[in-house]
């Protein structure tokens, strides 16, 4: 008895399996590209990076510019004058510490960089179980260069339902 539902329901399965797994991909590019909050989130972190450039400029750059032109005012002048013994130190300082400042904040960037990058991942990877969910997926792969997605067709690409779902939350 047992042997007659065996055989019908092997095939059954095998159909199943034939078919594989259902998958879906995101272009990342597209999204950061085309996402309204992608874009919103990268505008932040470039006014970020603007702001410790224009610091950097205002505490090194423009200051180093003066002491320069001083010493170019003292220049005929021995090195073991007061004065431009004096300029010639404030300028080594200065120097010195636009070093440890500018190190400071690629390191500052660099953080506010990884939390954009993580927040962005984050949020795309929200979308994607929600649409996998949805579409009932197995498989989400990202397509980022370089990565393991050589090529993906118009029937798997979920970017733009990922995009709809990240742009609606805040």
């Amino acid at each position: 008895m047992r042997a007659a539902w065996l055989p019908p329901l092997l095939v059954a399965l095998s159909g199943c399996a034939a078919a594989g797994p259902r998958v879906g991909v995101i272009q990342v590019q597209k999204v950061m590209e085309e996402s309204p909050w992608a874009l919103a989130q990268l505008e932040s972190l470039r006014k970020e990076i603007n702001q410790r450039q224009v610091t950097l400029e205002e505490k090194c750059a423009e200051p180093l510019k003066k002491l320069e032109a001083r010493l170019a005012q003292l220049a005929d002048r021995p090195d073991t004058d007061e004065e431009k013994a004096a300029a010639i130190e404030v300028r080594r300082q200065t120097y010195d510490g636009c070093v440890v400042l500018r190190a400071q904040m690629q390191d500052e960037i660099s953080r506010v960089r990884d939390r954009f990058v993580a927040d962005l991942m984050g949020k795309i990877n929200e979308a994607a179980r929600e649409v996998a969910r949805r579409r009932r997926l197995d498989l989400v792969l990202l397509d980022q260069q370089p990565g393991p997605v050589a090529f993906s067709g118009p029937r798997v690409d979920v970017t733009g339902d990922v995009r709809k779902i990240m742009d609606r939350e805040p």
